[in-house]
């Protein structure tokens, strides 16, 4: 048999649905490596996970213009507030994987995502880049007579179960922070959730609860007025965006360094061209000094990374973060 009846042979043993398929990837990559080479040639849409005028809506908008004015297209932010943060990211994975609809996430979205989400919070997403990285300021009401951390501890420690903390629900970043906070110090402290950073904030000021981890966006205008105390920084290093007259948290507790990640991801399939474009967009943006000084200016730093780099990140913020609500035992639903 030479070659040519051999060839015969073989295609007349392929089911035509196979070659179906065959061709309709050989052209599904040809269009998509078109539309790599195009893109973008159309708005793309940015969800937030935020109702507008919040920390991250502000800082997404402001991502958002400098990615306009740099890939040539509008980069619309589309506000998906609510379940935590995950809303949002249950939409976007519902959205065309086409590079037209990427996804900002917070820590809610991957690393303390609940099984109850409406998507698998390692599968269906794709890393982007980095946004901003936040400390957490440790804060007191200025009722309270504590000035320094070790007050802090002391006063837990002497009576277990006496002192509350309020946070911004199960689950939150906040709370992890202060269980973890619990857990290094060896003090028996108790969660008094509340519906949002803000309702914490008032509940703090009221006296109804001691102390709380309060984002710098959400604690410096309230440190700032004299209505709240910052004792510590969650962070073990300067970060940009926090004043440097607060002391770190590590310098009582050894070894405790909490930041929180917001960053960029894309739905799965999205070719990652596209992915790496967008990558680069953003690495680009958050390097322009007028940029990083309006993200600065909201008490957060501006970082970025490459998608491998975020990817590896998120995975082990998230072995991290459910190593310690395993040991505090909390159970997020």
């Amino acid at each position: 048999m030479n070659h040519n009846t051999a060839r015969r042979t073989l295609l007349k043993t392929i089911p035509a649905a196979v070659w179906g398929s065959v061709g309709g990837t050989a052209l599904l990559g040809s269009s998509l490596a078109h539309a790599d080479d195009t893109w973008p040639n159309k708005p793309i849409r940015l969800i937030v996970p935020a109702a507008p005028g919040g920390g991250s809506d502000t800082v997404g908008r402001i991502v958002a213009q400098a990615l306009t004015e740099k890939l040539g297209q509008p980069v619309l932010v589309d506000n998906k507030a609510g379940a935590a943060g995950t809303l949002g990211v249950a939409v976007g994975v519902q959205a065309p994987a086409d590079g037209y609809t990427f996804i900002w996430c917070t820590p809610s979205a991957q690393i303390m995502a609940p099984p109850s989400v409406r998507y698998d919070a390692l599968k269906d997403l794709v890393p982007v880049s980095l946004l901003v990285s936040a400390s957490y300021l440790l804060v007191v009401g200025n009722q309270q007579p504590w000035t320094k951390v070790s007050d802090l501890v002391a006063a837990a420690r002497a009576k277990p179960g006496s002192l509350n903390y309020g946070t911004a629900g199960t689950g939150s970043f906040g709370h992890y922070m202060a269980a973890s906070f619990g857990l290094a110090t060896g003090s028996d402290v108790v969660q008094i959730p509340y519906a949002g950073e803000g309702p914490a904030m008032v509940a703090l000021m009221r006296g109804d609860v001691q102390f709380a981890f309060i984002s710098g966006a959400g604690a410096l205008p309230h440190v700032s007025s004299g209505r709240v105390r910052a004792l510590g920084v969650s962070s073990a290093s300067a970060m940009e965006g926090v004043p440097t007259d607060i002391p770190f948290v590590a310098g009582t507790v050894p070894g405790f360094d909490l930041v929180a990640i917001n960053y960029m991801s894309a739905r799965t399939g999205t070719p990652q061209p596209i992915v790496d474009k967008m990558s680069q967009a953003v690495q680009a943006v958050l390097a322009q000094p007028a940029v990083r000084e309006r993200i600065v200016g909201l008490g957060v730093s501006p970082v970025s990374s490459t998608p491998d780099a975020l990817g590896r990140r998120v995975l082990a913020e998230r072995k991290k973060v459910h190593d310690t609500l395993k040991r505090a035992n909390i159970v997020l639903e």
